[in-house]
C-alpha cells in the first residue's frame, strides 16, 4: 500500500508519521508530500526528528517543499529507482528528484517539489536556497511527460499554484501547475503545503497528518 503524508517540519508533525512507524507492513511506502525538514533548525527537536527518521527501517520516500536544507538532501548520492532518479539518504528512505516519473505498484507518479517561501522566513534565517525550480528541472520535466505520451496516473507536487502571475515563464510552479493542467492526464492531483487534510474536488486532493491512501 502507498500512503501519503506531508509537512513533517522537522518534528512538529508527527501524528500520522508515527501512526505509519507503528503500521506499516513491509511492503508498504509513505511519500511525504515536502516540508520534511531534516536538518532545518538547529535545535533539540529537530536533531531528534533527523535521528528517528533516518534511523527508520519503513520504506519512505519524499519530495522537498520550500522548508527544506536543499545542501543536505542535495548532497546524497543519486541512483536510479523505480524509473526515475533518487538522492538515496538511507536503505529506506529517498529523496524524489523534481521532474522525474516513477513507477510504483504498476502506478506512475509524476513528482515535482518545492515552492516560494514567504520573506519572513529568510528573515528569520531559516531558509535555504533552492527552493524555486531550475530552468533544467522543467526541461526535464517536459521531456519525461513527452516519453510517458503526457499520461501519468498521479501528480505529486508541494503546493498546488493555480493562477500564474502575468508575465512570467516556466520557470514559476504556478505556471508549470497551470501547464500540467492543460497538457497532463490523470487520475488524481495531491499536494501538501496548507496543513490540512480535504479534497478539493474529484481531481485534487491536499494531504497533511492523516495518513492517505493513494485512490
Amino acid at each position: 500500500m502507498i500512503w501519503l503524508l506531508s509537512d513533517l517540519h522537522g518534528g512538529e508533525n508527527l501524528r500520522g508519521f508515527q501512526e505509519y512507524l507503528d503500521t506499516a507492513g513491509e511492503e508498504d511506502l509513505l511519500i511525504l508530500l515536502g516540508d520534511v525538514g531534516l536538518k532545518f533548525a538547529d535545535t533539540e527537536e529537530n536533531r531528534r526528528f533527523d535521528e528517528m527518521f533516518l534511523s527508520s527501517t519503513k520504506n519512505i520516500a519524499f519530495l522537498d517543499g520550500n522548508h527544506e536544507n536543499f545542501a543536505y538532501i542535495n548532497s546524497f548520492p543519486i541512483e536510479d529507482w523505480k524509473g526515475g532518479k533518487v538522492h538515496r539518504l538511507t536503505d529506506h528512505v529517498v529523496h524524489l528528484m523534481r521532474g522525474n516519473i516513477y513507477t510504483i505498484e504498476d502506478k506512475t507518479f509524476f513528482v515535482f517539489g518545492g515552492c516560494k517561501s514567504s520573506p519572513r522566513w529568510k528573515e528569520m534565517g531559516l531558509w535555504y536556497p533552492g527552493e524555486e525550480p531550475e530552468p533544467e528541472e522543467i526541461t526535464l520535466a517536459h521531456r519525461k511527460l513527452t516519453a510517458h505520451d503526457h499520461r501519468v496516473d498521479y501528480i505529486l507536487t508541494h503546493k498546488y499554484e493555480q493562477t500564474p502571475p502575468k508575465g512570467t515563464v516556466c520557470h514559476d510552479l504556478r505556471e508549470l501547475t497551470v501547464w500540467l493542467e492543460d497538457n497532463v492526464q490523470y487520475r488524481h492531483w495531491y499536494s501538501g503545503h496548507w496543513h490540512k487534510d480535504c479534497q478539493v474536488d474529484d481531481a485534487h486532493s491536499v494531504v497533511f497528518d492523516i495518513p492517505t491512501p493513494i485512490i
